[in-house]
């Protein structure tokens, strides 16, 4: 089998992939299919981390309102207001 060695920008994009992908091109015609090959570690530690999250969830809190949110500056300040007070 040949073999192609890719750059670190491709590199980074396959990094996180766990599962075999399509690779395209931009119109859309299947260049050919990426297949990660990962140790047992690798495969054990990304179960562990499905079993820590409920997408069901996830997906329910993402459809419910919460509001507007917090700017990294009023929770910077909450967290700096709970030191000097504790």
């Amino acid at each position: 089998m040949t073999h192609l060695t890719i750059d670190d920008g491709l590199l980074d994009r396959l990094r996180g992939i766990m599962e075999p992908v399509e690779i395209r091109d931009p119109a859309g015609k299947v260049l050919g299919r990426y297949t990660p090959s990962l140790s047992p570690e690798q495969i054990a530690l990304y179960e562990k981390a499905r079993t820590l999250f409920d997408l069901k969830e996830l997906e329910r809190r993402k459809k419910t309102e919460h509001g507007t949110g917090c700017t990294i500056e009023q929770i910077m300040a909450r967290l700096k207001s709970m030191e000097t007070s504790g």
